[in-house]
Protein backbone atom coordinates (compact mmCIF):
# COMPACT_ATOMS: atom_id res chain seq x y z
CA UNK A 1 0.00 0.00 0.00
CA UNK A 2 1.38 3.38 -0.99
CA UNK A 3 1.59 6.30 1.43
CA UNK A 4 -1.25 8.08 -0.43
CA UNK A 5 -3.47 4.99 -0.27
CA UNK A 6 -2.71 4.59 3.44
CA UNK A 7 -3.70 8.23 4.11
CA UNK A 8 -6.97 7.67 2.24
CA UNK A 9 -7.70 4.63 4.35
CA UNK A 10 -7.02 6.49 7.59
CA UNK A 11 -9.08 9.56 6.70
CA UNK A 12 -12.85 9.50 7.13
CA UNK A 13 -15.01 12.16 5.50
CA UNK A 14 -17.72 11.67 8.16
CA UNK A 15 -17.37 10.55 11.75
CA UNK A 16 -19.84 10.03 14.53
CA UNK A 17 -23.52 9.16 14.82
CA UNK A 18 -25.66 11.73 16.62
CA UNK A 19 -29.39 11.64 17.29
CA UNK A 20 -29.74 15.39 16.96
CA UNK A 21 -28.13 18.40 15.34
CA UNK A 22 -27.56 19.93 18.75
CA UNK A 23 -25.54 16.92 19.92
CA UNK A 24 -23.37 17.07 16.81
CA UNK A 25 -22.83 20.81 17.21
CA UNK A 26 -21.26 20.25 20.60
CA UNK A 27 -18.35 18.56 18.82
CA UNK A 28 -18.24 20.81 15.76
CA UNK A 29 -15.29 23.14 15.26
CA UNK A 30 -13.59 25.37 12.72
CA UNK A 31 -14.88 27.96 10.26
CA UNK A 32 -16.34 25.38 7.86
CA UNK A 33 -17.87 26.84 4.73
CA UNK A 34 -17.41 30.35 6.06
CA UNK A 35 -13.65 30.02 6.08
CA UNK A 36 -10.88 30.94 3.66
CA UNK A 37 -10.16 27.37 2.55
CA UNK A 38 -13.68 26.76 1.25
CA UNK A 39 -13.88 30.23 -0.22
CA UNK A 40 -10.63 29.96 -2.18
CA UNK A 41 -11.26 26.41 -3.40
CA UNK A 42 -14.76 27.28 -4.57
CA UNK A 43 -13.61 30.48 -6.24
CA UNK A 44 -10.88 28.58 -8.07
CA UNK A 45 -13.38 25.98 -9.28
CA UNK A 46 -15.74 28.71 -10.49
CA UNK A 47 -12.95 30.47 -12.37
CA UNK A 48 -12.00 27.18 -14.03
CA UNK A 49 -15.62 26.83 -15.18
CA UNK A 50 -15.61 30.39 -16.51
CA UNK A 51 -12.39 29.67 -18.38
CA UNK A 52 -13.93 26.56 -19.96
CA UNK A 53 -16.93 28.56 -21.15
CA UNK A 54 -14.71 31.29 -22.60
CA UNK A 55 -12.55 28.73 -24.40
CA UNK A 56 -15.51 26.73 -25.70
CA UNK A 57 -14.44 23.54 -23.97
CA UNK A 58 -16.46 21.36 -21.56
CA UNK A 59 -16.69 22.38 -17.93
CA UNK A 60 -14.72 19.76 -15.94
CA UNK A 61 -17.06 16.98 -14.89
CA UNK A 62 -15.84 17.10 -11.29
CA UNK A 63 -17.10 20.69 -10.98
CA UNK A 64 -20.52 20.09 -12.52
CA UNK A 65 -21.19 16.60 -11.14
CA UNK A 66 -23.92 17.87 -8.80
CA UNK A 67 -25.62 19.88 -11.55
CA UNK A 68 -26.01 17.24 -14.26
CA UNK A 69 -29.82 17.17 -14.17
CA UNK A 70 -30.34 20.93 -14.03
CA UNK A 71 -29.84 21.58 -17.79
CA UNK A 72 -32.07 18.62 -18.69
CA UNK A 73 -34.83 19.83 -16.38
CA UNK A 74 -34.62 23.39 -17.67
CA UNK A 75 -34.56 22.26 -21.31
CA UNK A 76 -37.73 20.24 -20.66
CA UNK A 77 -39.41 23.23 -19.02
CA UNK A 78 -38.47 25.57 -21.86
CA UNK A 79 -40.85 23.66 -24.11
CA UNK A 80 -43.73 24.81 -21.88
CA UNK A 81 -42.53 28.20 -20.61
CA UNK A 82 -41.51 31.31 -22.51
CA UNK A 83 -39.53 32.45 -19.47
CA UNK A 84 -38.28 30.53 -16.45
CA UNK A 85 -37.51 31.89 -13.00
CA UNK A 86 -35.10 29.70 -11.05
CA UNK A 87 -34.27 29.92 -7.34
CA UNK A 88 -31.01 28.17 -6.50
CA UNK A 89 -30.69 27.74 -2.73
CA UNK A 90 -27.05 27.42 -1.65
CA UNK A 91 -25.84 27.87 -5.22
CA UNK A 92 -22.39 29.08 -4.20
CA UNK A 93 -20.36 30.66 -6.97
CA UNK A 94 -22.94 29.81 -9.62
CA UNK A 95 -21.70 26.59 -11.15
CA UNK A 96 -25.33 25.54 -11.66
CA UNK A 97 -25.87 28.69 -13.70
CA UNK A 98 -22.71 28.00 -15.68
CA UNK A 99 -23.88 24.48 -16.58
CA UNK A 100 -26.93 26.15 -18.12
CA UNK A 101 -24.69 28.53 -20.06
CA UNK A 102 -22.86 25.50 -21.38
CA UNK A 103 -25.98 23.49 -22.28
CA UNK A 104 -28.83 25.87 -23.16
CA UNK A 105 -26.85 28.91 -24.24
CA UNK A 106 -29.37 30.02 -26.85
CA UNK A 107 -32.17 30.24 -24.28
CA UNK A 108 -30.36 32.08 -21.49
CA UNK A 109 -32.25 35.30 -22.20
CA UNK A 110 -35.40 33.41 -21.15
CA UNK A 111 -33.93 32.40 -17.77
CA UNK A 112 -34.02 34.52 -14.62
CA UNK A 113 -31.55 33.03 -12.12
CA UNK A 114 -31.41 33.85 -8.41
CA UNK A 115 -29.00 32.35 -5.87
CA UNK A 116 -29.46 32.45 -2.10
CA UNK A 117 -26.12 32.37 -0.32
CA UNK A 118 -24.23 33.62 2.72
CA UNK A 119 -22.84 37.17 2.49
CA UNK A 120 -19.22 35.99 2.45
CA UNK A 121 -19.83 34.11 -0.81
CA UNK A 122 -22.00 36.79 -2.41
CA UNK A 123 -19.28 39.41 -2.22
CA UNK A 124 -16.95 37.38 -4.47
CA UNK A 125 -19.43 35.39 -6.54
CA UNK A 126 -21.61 38.20 -7.81
CA UNK A 127 -18.67 39.70 -9.73
CA UNK A 128 -18.23 36.52 -11.78
CA UNK A 129 -21.49 36.76 -13.69
CA UNK A 130 -21.63 40.38 -14.85
CA UNK A 131 -24.91 41.02 -13.10
CA UNK A 132 -26.72 38.19 -14.88
CA UNK A 133 -27.22 36.26 -11.63
CA UNK A 134 -29.13 37.85 -8.78
CA UNK A 135 -27.67 37.09 -5.33
CA UNK A 136 -29.66 37.26 -2.10
CA UNK A 137 -28.56 36.61 1.47
CA UNK A 138 -32.01 35.38 2.57
CA UNK A 139 -35.03 33.75 1.01
CA UNK A 140 -37.00 36.39 -0.90
CA UNK A 141 -40.48 37.39 0.14
CA UNK A 142 -43.58 37.48 -2.07
CA UNK A 143 -41.90 35.89 -5.06
CA UNK A 144 -42.84 33.01 -7.32
CA UNK A 145 -40.50 30.73 -9.24
CA UNK A 146 -40.96 28.04 -11.87
CA UNK A 147 -38.12 25.89 -10.54
CA UNK A 148 -36.55 25.63 -7.10
CA UNK A 149 -33.13 24.01 -7.14
CA UNK A 150 -31.18 22.73 -4.12
CA UNK A 151 -27.85 21.04 -4.87
CA UNK A 152 -25.87 19.36 -2.09
CA UNK A 153 -27.13 21.81 0.52
CA UNK A 154 -30.01 20.12 2.32
CA UNK A 155 -27.66 18.06 4.51
CA UNK A 156 -26.23 21.22 6.08
CA UNK A 157 -29.57 22.66 7.20
CA UNK A 158 -30.54 21.87 10.79
CA UNK A 159 -34.29 22.11 10.13
CA UNK A 160 -34.27 20.84 6.56
CA UNK A 161 -38.00 19.98 6.57
CA UNK A 162 -38.82 23.59 7.51
CA UNK A 163 -36.63 24.81 4.66
CA UNK A 164 -38.53 22.65 2.17
CA UNK A 165 -41.79 24.03 3.51
CA UNK A 166 -40.51 27.58 2.99
CA UNK A 167 -39.36 26.74 -0.55
CA UNK A 168 -42.74 25.20 -1.39
CA UNK A 169 -44.32 28.59 -0.72
CA UNK A 170 -42.84 29.83 -4.01
CA UNK A 171 -45.37 27.66 -5.82
CA UNK A 172 -42.87 26.36 -8.37
CA UNK A 173 -44.02 23.59 -10.68
CA UNK A 174 -40.82 21.67 -10.01
CA UNK A 175 -38.34 21.22 -7.19
CA UNK A 176 -35.01 19.66 -8.15
CA UNK A 177 -32.96 18.26 -5.26
CA UNK A 178 -29.48 17.19 -6.31
CA UNK A 179 -26.85 15.18 -4.44
CA UNK A 180 -29.24 14.30 -1.61
CA UNK A 181 -27.82 12.26 1.27
CA UNK A 182 -30.82 9.99 1.84
CA UNK A 183 -31.39 6.25 1.92
CA UNK A 184 -32.95 3.43 3.91
CA UNK A 185 -30.77 4.40 6.87
CA UNK A 186 -32.19 5.71 10.14
CA UNK A 187 -31.95 9.50 10.06
CA UNK A 188 -28.88 10.75 11.92
CA UNK A 189 -26.40 13.60 12.06
CA UNK A 190 -22.66 13.12 11.62
CA UNK A 191 -19.66 15.43 11.49
CA UNK A 192 -18.00 16.09 8.16
CA UNK A 193 -14.25 16.55 8.31
CA UNK A 194 -13.30 19.49 6.12
CA UNK A 195 -9.67 20.52 6.56
CA UNK A 196 -9.54 22.04 10.08
CA UNK A 197 -13.32 21.96 10.51
CA UNK A 198 -15.93 19.49 11.69
CA UNK A 199 -19.33 20.38 10.19
CA UNK A 200 -22.72 18.92 11.20
CA UNK A 201 -24.18 16.90 8.32
CA UNK A 202 -27.53 15.14 8.01
CA UNK A 203 -28.03 11.66 6.58
CA UNK A 204 -31.76 11.73 5.91
CA UNK A 205 -34.16 8.80 5.81
CA UNK A 206 -35.54 8.66 2.26
CA UNK A 207 -39.10 7.70 3.23
CA UNK A 208 -39.22 10.56 5.74
CA UNK A 209 -38.02 12.98 3.06
CA UNK A 210 -40.72 11.85 0.63
CA UNK A 211 -43.38 12.17 3.36
CA UNK A 212 -42.32 15.76 3.99
CA UNK A 213 -42.38 16.58 0.28
CA UNK A 214 -45.82 14.98 -0.07
CA UNK A 215 -47.12 16.99 2.88
CA UNK A 216 -46.08 20.26 1.21
CA UNK A 217 -47.73 19.33 -2.07
CA UNK A 218 -44.99 17.71 -4.18
CA UNK A 219 -44.87 14.30 -5.82
CA UNK A 220 -41.70 12.42 -6.74
CA UNK A 221 -41.46 12.16 -10.52
CA UNK A 222 -37.90 10.95 -10.96
CA UNK A 223 -35.15 9.46 -8.80
CA UNK A 224 -31.65 8.72 -10.05
CA UNK A 225 -28.35 7.97 -8.42
CA UNK A 226 -25.84 10.80 -8.43
CA UNK A 227 -22.51 10.17 -10.07
CA UNK A 228 -19.75 11.69 -7.97
CA UNK A 229 -16.17 11.39 -6.80
CA UNK A 230 -15.30 11.73 -3.13
CA UNK A 231 -11.94 10.86 -1.62
CA UNK A 232 -10.99 9.13 -4.90
CA UNK A 233 -14.06 6.89 -4.66
CA UNK A 234 -16.30 6.98 -7.73
CA UNK A 235 -20.10 6.75 -7.42
CA UNK A 236 -20.13 5.51 -3.85
CA UNK A 237 -19.91 7.14 -0.44
CA UNK A 238 -16.89 6.02 1.60
CA UNK A 239 -18.72 5.10 4.80
CA UNK A 240 -17.02 1.85 5.84
CA UNK A 241 -16.35 3.39 9.24
CA UNK A 242 -20.11 3.30 9.99
CA UNK A 243 -22.26 0.30 10.98
CA UNK A 244 -23.91 -1.08 7.86
CA UNK A 245 -27.42 0.11 8.76
CA UNK A 246 -26.20 3.73 8.78
CA UNK A 247 -24.39 3.64 5.44
CA UNK A 248 -25.77 5.49 2.43
CA UNK A 249 -24.35 3.87 -0.69
CA UNK A 250 -24.89 6.76 -3.07
CA UNK A 251 -26.49 10.18 -3.10
CA UNK A 252 -29.63 10.90 -5.12
CA UNK A 253 -31.05 13.33 -7.65
CA UNK A 254 -34.78 13.87 -7.06
CA UNK A 255 -37.21 15.73 -9.30
CA UNK A 256 -40.52 16.68 -7.67
CA UNK A 257 -43.58 18.14 -9.37
CA UNK A 258 -46.33 20.12 -7.72
CA UNK A 259 -49.23 17.71 -7.18
CA UNK A 260 -51.82 20.19 -8.41
CA UNK A 261 -50.31 20.05 -11.92
CA UNK A 262 -49.35 16.35 -11.98
CA UNK A 263 -51.17 14.34 -14.64
CA UNK A 264 -50.78 11.13 -12.63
Amino acid sequence: MTLTENKRKLFNIWEGIYDSWQDAEKNACGSGFGGDVYHQRSLTAAKECCHSLCEGIPIPQFHKQRSTLLPITVAMMLSNYENIKILDFGGGFGIGYMTLLESVENDMDSIDYTIVEVPEIIESASALHAGKVKYLSALPQSEQYNLVYVASSLQYIEHWANLLTDLAAYNSEYILLSDVFAGSNPAFVSLQNYYDSKIPHWFINFDELIEVLDSIGYKLKMKSYAGSRRLHFDDTLPMDNFPEQYRVKQTLHLLLQKKSVCKS
